[in-house]
């Protein structure tokens, strides 16, 4: 036995080494498409940078398009807010907040008189602005989610969220697609050892280096190639005898959608982005067109009810300048005091679930859509980097027989 080994190690060790080529390329070709997140080498001919980091505008831009078209419509997402809750949450820490609002514009734009003001003139005017403040973020609010589809740019918000962490778009792939990334490794451990067996029969005819580099170029590209194909190919279920053939992609939908739906709600339209971005984001115009204008409304009817002589003081002009001083307060004061209205918004929202139920119910194209185009541009680099890598590997092999 150990006579027959020796005589014919070679065609025994060949299919192995074949199986090792397929698997090492496939698992460094892989490697290769996420990594390194920044450029490692001297620009722009050598060195290499994943090939998703290395677009991470373009694929956060495509790995969103699925969410921002299909999955998350804000307008009927927003809806879910109560806003009577809403109020009720936020009253004790929006009481806080007029009061400090009251003294700073009152100290601004008249500090005399508040200074010389008694304590039941300075509490009529804090009570009347608590009074006001119900309404204020009731009809704000109202009117905030019913004009939410052109205050919230979505796909703005998930790709500036996503481009400035690079790490996170391999996150969301390499979560999606851990299974298949598998299969593709192992699979080229065995396609390695199919094609091995074909070298052994060519080697009884040459053993030339350039044959076994070329063996080792096909194997590095044949196998990518297959594993691609079977993630996402076919779309639906085939029956071929006791096999059946299904993109593995497609088979594994409900968990993906879940993984998907968990990173998107976790770390890019989470509550605090997506209020930041309503309340605070520069160009949102309508937001605070829509804020100023309920405040405008509120301070006519709280100078109603003020004594004469407070009235008297107040002219056309400083009115407006006292709206727009309030309303540049309330923008500064706002996002300190919203916080506490963030565990409330993100159970009312429920964005993971709505995302992952929506996703787990699409349609094989369109889920398959969701993953294929980050990958379709440059899957060729894939290939060619697994093909590159098995020619060398099939080198050194060649050195070995």
């Amino acid at each position: 036995m150990i006579d027959i080994f020796l005589n014919n190690y070679i065609y025994i060790l060949v299919p192995l080494i074949s199986g090792l080529i397929g698997y090492l390329t496939n698992v460094l070709s892989i490697k290769m498409t996420f990594y390194p997140l920044d450029f490692i080498g001297i620009k722009p001919f050598l060195g290499w940078q994943g090939i998703l980091p290395s677009k991470a505008a373009k694929m956060a831009e495509k790995s969103v398009d699925l969410l921002t078209r299909d999955l998350f419509k804000p307008k009927e997402v927003f809806q879910k807010i109560d806003i009577k809750e809403f109020e009720k949450i936020s009253r004790k820490d929006f009481l806080e907040m007029t009061d400090n609002i009251t003294e700073q514009v009152m100290k601004i734009k008249m500090p005399i008189a508040w200074e010389i003001a008694g304590g039941g003139l300075k509490t009529k005017i804090k009570k009347s602005v608590a009074d006001a403040l119900p309404e204020i973020v009731e009809n704000s609010l109202k009117e905030i989610i019913d004009k939410i589809d052109q205050i919230l740019d979505l796909k703005r918000l998930a790709v500036n969220t996503m481009k400035e962490d690079k790490a996170m778009i391999n996150k969301i792939f390499l979560d999606l697609g851990g299974k298949q990334f598998r299969f593709i490794e192992t699979s080229g451990f065995w396609l390695g050892i199919l094609f091995g067996i074909g070298q052994n029969i060519t080697s009884f005819y040459t053993t030339h280096w350039l044959m076994f580099s070329l063996y080792g170029v096909f194997i590095g590209f044949i196998t990518n190639y297959l594993a691609i194909k079977l993630i996402f190919e076919p779309t639906e279920p085939k029956q071929f005898g006791p096999f059946k053939l299904w993109g593995l992609f497609l088979r594994n939908q409900k968990e993906e959608s879940f993984l998907y739906a968990k990173i998107i709600a976790e770390e890019v339209l989470t509550v605090e982005n997506l209020f930041d971005y309503i309340f605070r984001f520069p160009k949102n115009n309508v937001t605070n067109e829509i804020i100023f204008k309920h405040v405008s409304l509120a301070a006519d009817k709280i100078l109603e009810t003020q004594p004469a002589l407070f009235k008297f003081l107040i002219t056309n002009q400083k009115t407006s300048e006292f709206k727009s001083v309030i309303f540049f307060n309330l923008l500064n004061e706002l996002p300190l005091y919203i916080k506490g209205l963030y565990p409330y918004t993100g159970q009312a929202l429920d964005i993971q679930n709505t995302i992952a139920n929506k996703m787990s119910s699409l349609e094989p194209k369109q889920f398959i859509d969701f993953l294929r185009p980050a990958f379709q541009e440059d899957e060729w680099k894939l290939i060619a980097v697994g093909a590159a890598l098995g020619g060398l590997a099939g080198f050194l092999q060649s050195l070995l027989v």
